[in-house]
């Protein structure tokens, strides 16, 4: 027999005097929140409310208890009403903890919202812009949306996610960051909490240093060594600039790990003011842009060890 929660409350915004359902979401920690809700919008938007009200397994047909083994987290299911009554909507300035939130109640496997999930995934994809240019992505939030990106298999933005954590951020755990207790995962069920927090699991961590390896290998001899031209007096000032414009910046920030952000600042210095001829730094900056095409190409494999493309992750 279940237990019954020992404290229930109305929640403060979601309870309608003039709803005609009542869902229950029961939290992890045995407590229960209640919306009063509009039965024809949740029929209407979401399979699981209209399988649940048809097949007649609630005890009352005015109450629906989400059960806690679909993992539905209160403050998603809230986020989740927040769009649906036009209170805080989807949209292209919606916050990444919004978007989220929504993107995994509304999944197949909570509450199964098929028109929400395809907005709520399109504009998580839109918050993650790809190569081979560079790009900033939300980096606070690279970990929960890698676990978005595996649970929803959302191929096309992986590879971005990946350089950014391995640019961007400390992927590498500190010492409780294993502790599973203390974790939460992507779909929601525990260990979780009111204040999640994701971590990567072992498998990326050690995905993401060797991707890093692979990115520092490949890229040293690229900016540590003086590029060559069809003209002497090109490449001599190639030899005699290289070290304060690209090496120097480059040790400072870190930039052997960041190909496709070092390669862009290459391109943008003045090579001409430097006494580059112009046919020159065409040429040369046709072999950067190259070259971080090449880099992005490169990560397929790198992510991939073992030769084949993530067509589905």
């Amino acid at each position: 027999m279940t237990a019954e929660p020992h404290n229930v409350r109305q929640h403060p915004t979601y309870w309608f005097n003039d709803g005609s359902i009542i869902i229950r979401s029961r939290s992890v920690s045995n407590g229960e929140v209640c919306f009063k809700l509009h039965e024809s919008l949740l029929r209407r938007q979401s399979c699981f409310v209209q399988r649940t009200l048809d097949s007649g397994t609630s005890a009352d047909s005015e109450e629906v208890l989400i059960p806690p083994e679909l993992g539905v987290q209160v403050q998603d299911f809230t986020a989740l009403l927040e769009h649906l009554y036009h209170d805080t909507p989807l949209s292209a300035e919606a916050p990444f903890s919004h978007v989220a939130a929504i993107l995994r109640v509304s999944s197949p496997d909570q509450l199964d919202l098929p028109s929400v999930h395809m907005l709520a995934r399109a504009y998580f994809v839109s918050m993650f812009p790809q190569g081979p240019q560079p790009f900033a992505h939300p980096s606070s939030h690279l970990e929960e949306a890698l676990a978005l990106v595996q649970s929803y298999q959302i191929p096309s933005i992986r590879k971005g996610i990946y350089y950014s954590l391995v640019t961007t951020s400390e992927f590498e755990p500190e010492d409780d960051d294993f502790d599973l207790e203390n974790s939460i995962k992507p779909n929601g069920l525990p260990g979780s909490s009111s204040t999640p927090r994701f971590v990567l699991p072992p498998t990326d961590v050690e995905l993401c240093r060797s991707l890093m390896t692979s990115i520092v290998e490949h890229f040293t001899p690229v900016l540590f060594t003086p590029p060559a031209t069809p003209h002497m007096a090109c490449t001599n000032i190639f030899a005699d600039k290289w070290m304060s414009l690209v090496i120097t910046p480059a040790i400072r920030n870190s930039g052997v790990c960041k190909p496709l952000e070092m390669l862009e600042q290459i391109k943008q210095i003045d090579w001409a003011a430097e006494g580059l001829c112009v046919a020159c730094v065409r040429e040369k900056t046709q072999e950067w842009t190259q070259e971080q095409e090449g880099v992005w190409e490169k990560m397929d494999s790198w992510l991939n060890p073992e030769g084949t493309k993530h067509a589905l992750v």
